[in-house]
């Protein structure tokens, strides 16, 4: 077997967009609080894939405090964020997300 990517970051702004990343392809926010992430390699299958996720500023504005979900799709390169304010409700953050591949 080739050797794969061990490591995949990015830092996503509330709106969707990437500020920056290693093997994303794409997001898109779909809904209030949903952020559909595309990866350029597969999450699944020949790897185990675990993720840390934080609310965190794209640059230097303030954030306001949160926390996010993850979780993978069907498809092998997407997955799914969810953020959410500090009471639970569906909210858009910025947020930070490193996943480690074994």
């Amino acid at each position: 077997m080739a050797e794969f990517e061990k490591r995949l970051a990015c830092v996503i702004a509330a709106d969707g967009s990437i500020a920056r990343g290693y093997m994303i392809e794409s997001c898109e926010l779909v809904g209030a609080n949903e952020y559909v992430i595309t990866w350029k390699v597969p999450l699944q299958k020949e790897a185990k894939t675990n993720f840390s996720c934080v609310i965190g500023s794209v640059a230097h504005e303030d954030v306001e405090p949160g926390f996010c979900t993850v979780g993978l799709l069907a498809d092998p390169l997407k997955m799914r964020v969810r953020t959410y304010d500090v009471t639970g409700k569906p909210a858009k953050r910025p947020f930070h997300l490193a996943a480690f591949r074994d």
